[in-house]
């Protein structure tokens, strides 16, 4: 198979590596170029910049074209999915899917056990796009949907924003644990977790929520004493859950909601007094 990765930041060369594994002929697009053309295409690009950069790539909108999306987040302003994005640019003849699970792109290169979601909608081609990707350390567990993959992508991203936050103002696992499990339970009255998901959307989130290594984590302890402005220009990288907050307030949870508010007030000064009245609420 010929593959072409979009992005060159951590997601896509970890992905890329993956793929190679199983002898398929893998490239990274770098937008300055011209992009081959290709079987498949996988998009890595940052949410906030995938409808852009897919215009400038011009990607041939062909039933035989299968589109894999490995990117978590919601549009600002339209509010759009991944799914959404894509299609609008592209069209809705390609046969499109996505790739969500806990996975940090530093331990899939290094080859550590790992195991993902790839929602999908359409029969036909769902074995091709797990066979391209999984091998001996990297797994792969068909789910059919993929609305609810990517809404979840976009929303454990914010709530591991609050789980920085706590550590940030010195709260332990007792206090990860139950913010944790209030995720959940919000998650679960947006969209449906079941079994078929579990991965994608229940291990994304504890993974998220419970490393350093995660940006939206770090975004979230720097929040306990830095200004937004300070803390952006620490962190290298684009910190989705801070991209996406205000795309999710529609969904009128409480957790959701207080970490908005305080993204929004940006004034490390109040942010432990709110916490504590928020945990008695």
């Amino acid at each position: 198979m010929k593959i072409v990765v979009l992005g060159n930041g951590s997601w896509g060369p970890a992905l890329a590596s993956v793929l190679k594994e199983n002898g398929n002929e893998v490239s990274i697009w770098d937008e300055k170029s011209k992009i081959e053309k290709a079987n498949i295409y996988v998009n890595c690009l940052p949410v906030q910049y995938v409808r852009e950069l897919l215009k400038l790539a011009q990607i041939e909108n062909n039933e035989n074209i299968l589109f894999i999306n490995g990117s978590k987040g919601i549009e600002k302003d339209t509010y759009k999915l991944p799914s959404e994005i894509v299609r609008e640019v592209i069209g809705d003849k390609i046969d499109y899917f996505c790739l969500i699970g806990p996975s940090f792109a530093s331990e899939v290169v290094a080859k550590m056990p790992t195991i993902v979601n790839i929602g999908y909608e359409k029969e036909l081609n769902k074995e091709i796009v797990k066979n391209v990707f999984e091998t001996d350390y990297f797994k792969v567990k068909l789910t059919r949907g993929i609305k609810d993959l990517e809404l979840s992508g976009a929303l454990k991203n914010v709530y591991a924003i609050g789980c920085g936050l706590a550590d940030g103002l010195g709260y332990k696992w007792n206090t990860r644990a139950w913010l944790i499990s209030m995720a959940i339970d919000e998650m679960n009255k947006i969209i449906k977790i079941d079994e078929s998901v579990t991965i994608g959307v229940v291990g994304d989130l504890i993974l998220t929520c419970n490393s350093e290594e995660s940006r939206n984590f770090q975004f979230g302890k720097m929040l306990a004493s830095e200004k937004i402005e300070e803390i952006l220009e620490k962190i290298k990288g684009t910190v989705e859950g801070a991209q996406t907050i205000e795309s999710v307030r529609k969904y009128k949870m409480p957790l959701l909601d207080f970490i908005a508010g305080v993204i929004k007030n940006d004034d490390p000064a109040q942010v432990k007094n709110k916490f504590k009245a928020f945990l008695k609420s």
